[in-house]
């Protein structure tokens, strides 16, 4: 029994860069939202879409990430939120976002 191929069509999307990201003002502390330009190398093509993701801490410490994209995209939505949480965690460690 052969098992399927993954799709090379799917694997070489990735996240180039994360552009005008900006804070969205809230009055709790430890909720933070911010929309930004988020470039996406998919394959063939290079892509902008405009994101809203959400940063929750809770009391124990964890941060939850929630990422909307809020333009349509023709690409499976799993691998594309899955990037930018990943980009977006990176930013945070770095304290590029305040």
């Amino acid at each position: 029994m052969t098992l399927p191929r993954e799709s090379s069509k799917y694997k070489a999307m990735k996240v180039v860069e994360l552009k005008n990201i900006e804070k969205r003002d809230l009055a709790v502390d430890y909720r933070r939202v911010y929309t930004a330009d988020a470039v996406l190398e998919l394959p063939g093509s290079t892509v902008e879409k405009r994101i809203e993701a959400a940063l929750e801490h809770s009391p124990l410490g964890h941060v939850d990430i929630r990422v909307s994209l809020l333009e349509s995209l023709d690409y499976p939505l799993i691998p594309v939120l899955n990037a930018l949480k990943t980009a977006i965690i990176e930013l945070e460690r770095k304290g590029k976002l305040s």
